[in-house]
């Protein structure tokens, strides 16, 4: 519902509009009233309404002061409508000043405020549905930089950003992880579903799912600021965190408070102990609530320091670039730098999934669903349990995902490609009479020109040069038959700068010159006029 306030220093005017229209059928409702714009202002500090309909003479503050506060106070996140027992060209002035929305006369006519109200609704839901595609796309963005900055590959401009979001300086941080625990899927998955939605309600931290491919694992970041603005000590926060989110589901909880770290860039750090702890658990006398400090972590070899990346890179690139032969020995080279540093399986999990999601995006970087090809979520590779399986299996199963994403992305390259060619064509068609040239076209679409005109030569037949001058060709010899053009005025109404040039390109596709074409053109006109004359 668009919540309204009604503004009138009359009762019985606000109580006529109120029984004027039916308010809730059109999709309003009126929040509350107001007999000045004193008034007025209190009730929107604490009913928030959408829109304002006031009047403009009023004792005390009158409807164009209200106007102005507004406008400064709220900008566009709140409209209004002025009425006015007469027109005033002053006060018409100043509503567009103030971006008042509409300006109606007294007495009110049904059909005019139905009409006014209209347009408001059309408009505010308009504005909603942009405003909340917004959202989600700065959700999304979001989303991807803490996530990056967890697994320790984000750069200066996302810490910069988060930073940011969060404002303060931040000194102590942590990452939580908390995980639903049930033998039903169905209820791990509705239990880290419920997770998600209470602490974003409630809870100032940021709160992001699982990108590895558990569905029962929420990650919740938790910094002094957020603390402070509790009153609580990291305990019991944690312990009033896992209290709450027992008593709205079923299922169990764990939560598994990863290392206090003191900057933005170490969060990662955090974030991998968590996986850690988890991996420990069975040999703590700990829990539902496991603190890293409390874990005897000392069996695991430290973190790999960005070789893994490294790795990483050169397997994306191979399927880029399309050099399948290559694939094999990346893959091996991956598990073999794992086995070698001794990393811990759940760990090796976490990188396998984010290399995962990293070659998902590169194949669907045009789609805006990665979930929309149910079969690739079903993959071998996604759904692994990595320690479960040997070297060898886990190597096999990174190869076939790899090659699927290679052969994936030269089909979505093809398809792009054509997609192209065919806008290409069109410019083309349009423009023949102007300077085009395959380097104009690369960058009018965004393409590289060498692979642009390789493309082009492929799916036509004939190069660029030559499928342009065809076009050119064929409309000079339209231009010859219906006009009286001379010839250097068709070569540059067909795009050619130099008559000569244009000459020779004609007479090297037509086997003549333009002028020996126009006149044999013109004398098989005239035969044929002469032998259907009676």
């Amino acid at each position: 519902m668009i919540n309204v306030l009604i503004v009138d220093d009359e009762p019985f005017i606000r109580q006529g509009l109120i029984l004027l229209i039916d308010w809730n059928s059109l999709g309003f409702q009126v929040c509350g009233q107001a007999s000045n714009g004193v008034q007025a202002l209190e009730c929107i500090r604490t009913m928030r309404p959408d829109l304002v309909i006031s009047d403009i003479k009023m004792p005390e503050m009158d409807g164009m002061q209200l106007a102005k506060i507004i406008y400064e106070q709220y900008g566009g996140e709140m409209k209004m409508v002025l009425l006015s027992g007469f027109y005033e060209f002053e006060y018409a002035k100043q509503a567009i000043k103030y971006q008042v929305n509409d300006y109606i006369l007294k007495p009110i006519v049904k059909e005019e405020l139905l009409q006014v109200l209209e347009a408001f609704r059309k408009a505010f839901m308009e504005r909603t549905e942009e405003k909340r595609h917004q959202e989600k796309q700065e959700h999304i963005v979001m989303t991807q930089q803490v996530q990056s900055i967890l697994l320790g590959t984000a750069d200066e401009d996302t810490l910069a950003s988060i930073q940011v979001s969060y404002g303060d300086v931040m000194t102590k941080l942590r990452c939580l992880m908390i995980e639903t625990e049930s033998e039903r899927e169905q209820q791990q998955n509705d239990g880290s579903l419920l997770v998600e939605a209470h602490i974003n309600q409630n809870h100032a931290g940021y709160v992001l799912k699982s990108f590895t491919g558990e569905k029962n694992r929420v990650l919740h970041i938790v910094t002094d600021l957020l603390l402070k603005r509790e009153a609580l000590s990291l305990e019991q926060y944690v312990t009033r965190l896992y209290t709450e989110l027992s008593q709205i589901q079923g299922a169990s909880i764990a939560i598994y408070v990863g290392k206090e770290v003191h900057r933005l860039e170490e969060l990662h750090e955090s974030y991998y102990s968590c996986g850690k702890i988890k991996s420990l658990r069975f040999f703590s006398a700990y829990g539902p609530i496991y603190y890293f400090e409390h874990m005897d972590t000392s069996v695991f070899t430290n973190q790999p320091a960005g070789r893994e990346k490294q790795l990483f890179d050169g397997l994306i690139q191979a399927i880029e670039e399309q050099q399948t032969e290559d694939i094999r020995g990346h893959a091996q080279a991956i598990f073999q730098f794992f086995l070698e540093q001794r990393i811990e399986p759940g760990i090796v999990g976490i990188h396998l999934h984010y290399l995962a999601y990293t070659l998902l995006g590169l194949v669907n970087r045009d789609d805006t669903d990665l979930n929309s090809d149910e079969e690739w979520m079903q993959s071998t590779f996604l759904q692994t349990n990595y320690a479960m399986l040997s070297m060898e299996e886990n190597i096999e199963n990174l190869c076939d995902f790899s090659y699927t994403c290679a052969e994936k992305l030269k089909e979505r390259q093809k398809w792009n490609a054509m997609g192209v060619l065919a806008r290409v064509e069109a410019y083309i068609h349009e423009h023949y009479m102007e300077n085009v040239s395959l380097k104009l076209l690369g960058e009018h679409f965004f393409m590289n020109s060498a692979y642009l005109g390789q493309i082009f030569k492929k799916h036509y037949g004939v190069s660029f040069s030559d499928y342009l001058n065809q076009i050119r060709i064929d409309e000079a010899i339209r231009l010859l038959r219906r006009t009286d053009y001379r010839v250097y005025e068709i070569a540059t109404k067909v795009g050619y700068r130099d008559s000569d040039y244009f000459i020779n390109r004609f007479e090297k596709i037509r086997g003549e010159t333009p002028a020996q074409y126009r006149k044999r053109a013109q004398t098989m006109h005239n035969s044929d006029s002469s032998s259907c004359a009676p």
